[in-house]
């Protein structure tokens, strides 16, 4: 029996619907409903049926799809949906802060994806106040507690939203009228991180109740999840070069203590109607929210403003001419304490329609989300110190300070400066799709549809001056009445050893006293009050509209021994970047609270941009025997560009008189970038939870993003100097290829089994200086798992060798080291309702290691730390 005649028929229907334990797929979008009427539906429970279940909708899909199933209600694999979506294969993911955030696919990193909630947009605002706004979705606002499965399409069809060069991800949350009614759980867990020392509590529930007549249901998620983050590391901010010398400068170099409270409360809820058997409308509602205060200690040189005496006293240097050990008889280090008060919140309302007859099946969507956060209030002290230094980057980091880091008495009061940066992503869309069974030759179906889109992304800056050009201002006064950082209680809370990956004096550090800096800084000292000026900072504050249109159709198609889909999809795109022209005696300044800075020409200024695609697709799929499939696919698919390089912005670092700072500028003119993909797919599924698959994947790009520089002046406040900046802007260069492997196996032995699977890909560019984000090489995920009755384990590896990340906050080229984690996760069921969990995660306590251009040209080692969850949950 061939897989698509198994497929049609009623006992692999009832099979697969015990497999999928309840969980719907594409494949079975139409059947399974016909099928529930007839067959009676066994719930199968465990980690053994989750894998079946991937199984199961991988090997019925039209198209090149790995998938992940929660095997229980509340239940998914790891408390992060990124982390779990790091085990499907061609899959990477990024964790900067010991938890992941965004996702690569297949060598195209995470702005060259899209992650959609049942089919749609989740808006996105990041907390942290160095990330680009993009395009990626940030894992850390969803927790997994609500998803029952989440799908990687690799291959598109023309049904699909456009926007993905890698894959796109949907996730699913289950829906009450497929529930029982009065299903629930109840999840408590603490959290402890090894780091920070904190335990947190993760408190989930989930309720879900259908009336007598199976017409009404109503289900209810709440999640509240605390984490006391910690991060130590080594930073070298940038690596400077000089058109007159041969040398490349580290420009700082720092031990920094990263801290964060963060607080997440996400409430989910659905409600359906079904008044007959024709009609299902489902709302969704999501509301998340996190504060995500943070603060930043770091002692930090300034070495970049003393390259003569770094060329002249350098001991080591590298074949690039990098100076990676020296000494300096007259160097300079500063306490440099930023506090930040941070959050995000997002929500998404979704109405989804769906109305069946003998003739078509139609659905109607609608809906809308927004998100918006950022850093809200930030402050950054500086207290200095002349001293000699020796320094040597190799190997562990090794920094020696000639004066004590712990005596307040020797860093003086230098600068202080802050300001804002909120940030709003918004969507709204409409969308209706047709589906009408046909007996057309091969075709089955007929499949038409319209989505209109209409988006907004925008950042807001401000920039804080506790001085004014007159004598006498706040910034002289807390300098006299605290000259020290043993002034003013500065140095209360005493020493702190930091526990990062560094040799020599410089983790000794005095400890950041948050509540003493802001009390100052914006409530008053000695008996004065607090006076600071807010300006606009101009070059940073910009909006950016997109208005899209997609039209397509689609064509399902079967016949002996094969199956598949082919379609084609239109969109158009019109974008409308904002920003403000100004005049340049005031630096780019606009003052909001006072008479200060206000430029004489001050507008705001629009460009627009539009391009239209037609996006064909093709997958076929052929049943070389009853367990053997043979896929080919192939499609034009279109990415668009990040919301920050289309942006009319500016942004550049700090600015020191006598050096070129780096910087990055926006273009509104970009172009998407497009790629036409080719796919071939073996897969051979020798047992029903076992399988082995290997893909070949082609990617010919036709523009990559470069990079253009351009030198300018721009003013610096605390020199009362103009400083040339060396500034980035981004444009659509040539073309590229992405070609890779996937080879993936699945066995299970009966209670026990293995996964693995792993991706080869190679990444090239026609530009000399371009390069694809977020390609790993190698990429290899390893997972060993026991199971009985009352006891579940398993042991995961995940691994990824060194990939582009694209460019530093300061300009500069920034990769990531090869990186390997070790995760485990145990469950004990003490009967049908109660069971107990513990989780490992980071079993060896890895580092995240960045670096510029070469590996000794070091500019990050950072610790997150190991973390271990134990928990009890309730289901009934």
């Amino acid at each position: 029996m061939l897989a698509n005649n198994f497929k049609k028929s009623l006992i692999a229907a009832n099979i697969g619907l015990v497999l999928t334990a309840g969980v719907s797929s594409v494949a079975y979008a139409n059947e399974g409903s016909k099928v529930q009427e007839d067959v009676e539906v066994i719930e199968v429970r465990g980690l053994r049926s989750s894998l079946k279940a991937n199984i199961n909708n991988k090997r019925f899909a039209n198209n090149v799809v790995d998938s992940i199933t929660a095997e229980d209600i509340g239940k998914f694999p790891d408390k992060n949906v990124a982390d779990s979506l790091a085990r499907i294969t061609g899959v990477a993911v990024s964790r900067e802060f010991g938890e992941g955030e965004k996702i690569t696919i297949r060598g195209a990193g995470p702005k060259y994806n899209r992650t959609l909630l049942n089919g749609q947009s989740v808006g996105t605002a990041d907390w942290f106040i160095l990330d680009e706004a993009n395009r990626s979705f940030n894992y850390t606002m969803l927790p997994s507690v609500i998803i029952s499965e989440l799908e990687v399409y690799k291959s598109p069809s023309a049904n699909i939203e456009e926007g993905s060069l890698g894959g796109t991800v949907i996730l699913r949350t289950r829906q009450p009228l497929k529930l029982d009614a009065n299903t629930g759980a109840v999840s408590v867990e603490a959290q402890y991180s090894e780091k920070s020392g904190e335990t947190d509590p993760l408190v989930s529930g989930m309720y879900s109740w259908k009336n007598d007549d199976e017409t009404i249901g109503v289900l209810v998620s709440a999640v509240k999840q605390d984490r006391s983050v910690e991060r130590t590391g080594f930073e070298v901010l940038g690596w400077i070069e000089d058109d007159n010398d041969n040398y490349i400068v580290p420009r700082n170099i720092g031990v920094p203590l990263f801290i964060q409270d963060r607080e997440r409360e996400t409430l989910f809820a659905t409600l359906q109607y079904a008044p007959n058997d024709s009609l299902v409308a489902t709302l969704n509602v999501l509301d998340s929210k996190m504060d995500a205060n943070n603060q930043n200690a770091n002692l930090i040189n300034f070495l970049y403003a003393e390259r003569e005496a770094a060329i002249k006293n350098a001991t080591k240097v590298g074949s690039d001419g990098a100076i990676v050990a020296g000494t300096n008889p007259d160097g300079r280090f500063a306490y440099n304490y930023i506090n930040r008060i941070s959050s995000t919140e997002t929500n998404q309302i979704h109405l989804d329609v769906d109305y069946s007859t003998d003739d078509f099946t139609l659905n109607f969507e609608i809906g809308s989300t927004k998100a918006e956060g950022g850093t809200v209030r930030e402050t950054s002290w500086e207290y200095n110190a002349q001293t000699a230094y020796s320094y040597d980057l190799t190997g562990t980091p090794n920094v020696q300070l000639d004066i004590d880091p712990y005596d307040g008495s020797e860093f003086t009061a230098g600068w202080i400066w802050g300001g804002a940066k909120p940030t709003t992503d918004e969507e709204s869309w409409l969308q209706v799709d047709v589906d009408y069974p046909v007996e057309v030759g091969p075709f089955t179906a007929i499949k038409t549809g319209l989505k209109v889109k209409d988006a907004e992304r925008t950042q807001g800056r401000h920039a804080y001056s506790w001085h004014a050009p007159t004598e006498g201002h706040y910034l002289d006064f807390i300098k006299a009445e605290c000259p020290t950082l043993a002034s003013c209680g500065l140095d209360a809370l005493g020493k702190v050893s930091v526990d990062a990956p560094s040799l020599g004096n410089l983790t000794q550090q005095l400890a950041q006293n948050r509540a003493v800096m802001e009390s100052i800084a914006f409530g008053g000292l000695n008996g004065r009050d607090a006076s600071y000026f807010i300006h606009d900072n101009l070059p940073e504050i910009w909006a950016v509209e997109e208005n899209t249109i997609a039209l397509y159709v689609q064509g399902d198609f079967s016949g002996d021994g094969y199956r598949g889909n082919v379609g084609i999809r239109y969109v158009s795109t019109d974008q409308t970047s904002g920003g403000y022209e100004y005049s340049g005696e005031t630096w780019g300044l606009n003052t909001l609270n006072g008479e200060w800075l206000s430029p004489e020409v001050l507008n705001w200024v629009t460009k627009d941009n539009d391009y239209s695609e037609f996006l064909p697709s093709f997958n076929v799929a052929f049943d070389l025997t009853e367990d053997q499939i043979f896929r080919v696919g192939a499609a034009r698919v279109l990415s668009r560009q990040n919301w920050a390089d289309i942006s009319g912005s500016e942004t550049f670092g700090s600015l020191v008189a006598g050096s070129t700072a780096n910087g990055s500028r926006g273009n509104p003119n970009l172009k998407p970038t497009i790629a036409n993909q080719f796919d071939l797919s073996y897969e051979w599924y020798y047992g029903d939870s076992s399988l082995f698959s290997a893909t070949y994947f082609a990617k010919d790009l036709s523009s990559l993003r470069t990079m253009t520089s351009f030198i300018e002046e721009r003013f610096d406040e605390e020199s009362q100097t103009y400083v040339p900046v060396d500034f980035a802007q981004p444009g659509n260069g040539k073309g590229g290829n992405i070609n890779g492997i996937e080879l993936s196996v699945q066995h299970d032995f009966g209670g026990y089994g293995v996964t693995a699977n792993y991706t080869y890909t190679d990444a090239s560019a026609e530009d000399a200086e371009a390069e694809v984000d977020g390609t790993s090489k190698n990429m290899l995920n390893l997972s060993a798992y026991y199971e009985n009755d009352s006891l579940s384990a398993r042991v995961m590896y995940n691994y990824r060798s060194d990939w582009y990340k694209g460019f530093h906050f300061n300009g500069d080229k920034l990769y990531n080291d090869e990186f390997g984690q070790w995760d485990a996760s145990f469950n004990y069921n003490l009967n049908e309702n109660l069971s107990f969990n513990l989780e490992v995660v980071n079993i060896t306590d890895e580092q995240v290691v960045e670096y510029n251009e070469y590996e000794h040209r070091v500019m990050g080692i950072y610790e997150n730390g190991r973390r271990f969850v134990v928990g009890a949950k309730y289901n009934f």
